[in-house]
C-alpha cells in the first residue's frame, strides 16, 4: 500500500513541478470549458421482474413488466468538463458528471455511500503530463474502462461484461446495487487513479480507494491494477483487483478482513468489419466471509467465474449488429450458474443520434442467480427473463 501511495505522491509532484515551472510564462495559456451529456431512453420489455429495488437476489417474481427504461445503451447523464494548457505538454484538468433521469428529470443517483448526489458519476480534479495522468475524486473505475476496452458490445448496459460483472456481485449476497461491491465497482469515491506514460502500445493504471474508516486506514479501501494493450486491430487487457472489507453485512466496511478480489483477461480483435472479442473473470472472498442461507436462498457466493464472448458485425457507416454470450458459474453453491445470450441493431441516424433495437434471453438456475439482462433492472433470482427494448440515444 505505501509503496503504491509513494507512487501517486511522485506522480504528483512532478506533475506540480511542471506545472509551477509554467507560471514563469508571461503570456496566458488557453483554457476550456465543455458542457456535454447523452440522453438514452426507450421501452424495456421483460417477462420477469423484481418489485425490488435493488439487486439482494429474491425468488418472488413480480411478472411480466412493460416499462419506460431510462439507458438502453448507457445511462443519461449532463457533464461539465475543463482544462488549462501549462505549456510543455502539462495541462490541469476537471470533470464533473452526473445521471439525468429521462423518465422524470430528476438528476443524480446514489453515489458509493448510498447518498444521492448529482453528480453521482464523476467529480475529480487532475494533473497530466510528460511524469504521467492523476486523478483525484470520484470517477470511472480503470478496471471497468479495461474490461469494456475487449468487449465487442463496449460494455454497454444491456447483455455485456457490465450485466456480467453485476451478476456475479449479485451472487454473493453482499451487494445491493450501490457502492462497495465486492468484486469491483463501475465507480469509486474517494479514489486517487494514476496513469503512467503509454509504453509501447501498453497504458497501465493504478488505482487506490480510500476507506475513510477511523482508527484502521485499510478498512473499505480498494486497490486495481489494469494494463490495456492496443496495436491495429488488436487489444488486450488485464484486471487486478483487491478490497478490503467491502459489501453489507457480515462482509462490513468496518474491517480490513480481505474481502474482494478480482482477476479477468480480455481481448478483441477487429478485422475488416468484423470485431471479436472474449474475456475470462474470477472472483473470490479470500477471508471466506459469506452471508448465511435464509428464507430459502442459499448461502452468499464466495467464487464466482464468468465467460463472455462478444461479436459485432458493421453493415455500413450507419447500422452495426452486435451480439453475446455470457456465462456465470457460483463455485461455492453446485448447480448454481446462468447464462445469457444478448444481440442489438443499432441505426446511426445521424452523427449523434443512434435508435436501436435490442433484445436477451436469460437463463438464472440457483435461488441466488439473478442476472439481469440490463443494468439497473433488477430481476427474480432462479427464473428465466426474456428481454427487448426498443430505443434512442442522443449525444451532445
Amino acid at each position: 500500500m505505501n509503496k503504491k501511495l509513494t507512487l501517486l505522491a511522485a506522480a504528483a509532484l512532478s506533475c506540480i513541478g511542471a506545472a509551477q515551472a509554467q507560471t514563469q510564462t508571461p503570456a496566458p495559456l488557453p483554457s476550456s470549458i465543455t458542457i456535454y451529456g447523452a440522453l438514452d431512453a426507450g421501452v424495456l420489455d421483460m417477462s420477469t421482474s423484481t418489485a425490488s429495488p435493488v439487486y439482494t437476489p429474491t425468488t418472488t417474481d413480480a411478472g411480466q413488466a412493460r416499462t419506460f427504461k431510462d439507458g438502453g445503451i448507457g445511462g443519461s447523464n449532463i457533464g461539465v468538463k475543463g482544462e488549462r494548457d501549462m505549456g510543455n505538454g502539462n495541462k490541469a484538468f476537471f470533470q464533473l458528471q452526473g445521471n439525468l433521469k429521462l423518465n422524470d428529470g430528476a438528476t443524480g443517483v446514489a453515489n458509493s455511500a448510498g447518498t444521492t448526489t448529482n453528480f453521482n458519476q464523476m467529480a475529480f480534479v487532475g494533473l497530466s503530463g510528460k511524469a504521467g495522468e492523476l486523478k483525484l475524486g470520484r470517477q470511472v473505475a480503470p478496471m471497468y474502462y479495461a474490461m469494456a476496452s475487449t468487449d465487442a458490445r463496449g460494455g454497454r448496459y444491456f447483455g455485456s461484461t457490465l450485466t456480467t460483472l453485476v451478476g456475479m456481485n449479485s451472487a454473493t449476497r453482499a451487494w445491493n446495487g450501490a457502492g462497495g461491491a465486492i468484486f469491483g465497482n463501475v465507480y469509486n469515491d474517494n479514489s486517487a487513479t494514476y496513469t503512467a506514460p503509454k509504453f509501447g502500445n501498453t497504458t497501465v493504471s493504478v488505482q487506490h480507494v480510500f476507506g475513510n474508516v477511523n482508527g484502521d486506514n485499510g478498512a473499505g479501501t480498494q486497490d486495481s491494477l489494469t494494463a490495456v494493450y492496443a496495436n491495429g486491430g488488436l487489444r488486450l487487457s488485464g484486471v487486478y483487483y483487491n478490497g478490503k472489507g467491502n459489501g453489507s453485512t457480515p462482509l462490513a466496511t468496518t474491517t480490513s478482513a480481505n474481502n474482494n478480489r478480482l482477476t479477468s483477461m480480455g481481448a478483441l480483435y477487429t478485422t475488416g468489419s468484423w470485431t471479436m472479442s472474449a474475456a475470462l473473470f474470477d472472483g473470490k472472498i479470500p477471508s471466506g466471509a459469506q452471508v448465511p442461507a435464509s428464507g430459502g436462498i442459499v448461502a452468499g457466493s464466495t467464487h464466482m467465474t464468468a465467460t463472455a464472448l462478444g461479436l459485432a458485425y458493421k453493415l455500413n457507416p450507419e447500422i452495426t449488429i452486435s451480439g453475446g454470450y455470457y456465462s456465470l458459474t457460483d463455485k461455492t453453491n453446485d448447480g448454481n450458474k446462468a447464462n445469457q445470450t444478448a444481440v442489438s441493431v443499432d441505426y446511426t441516424m445521424f452523427k449523434d443520434t443512434i435508435v436501436y433495437l435490442q433484445a436477451a434471453s436469460t437463463s438464472n438456475t440457483g435461488s441466488n442467480m439473478n442476472l439481469s439482462p440490463i443494468f439497473g433492472t433488477p430481476v427474480a433470482a432462479g427464473k428465466d427473463n426474456h428481454a427487448t427494448m426498443l430505443g434512442m440515444r442522443y449525444t451532445f
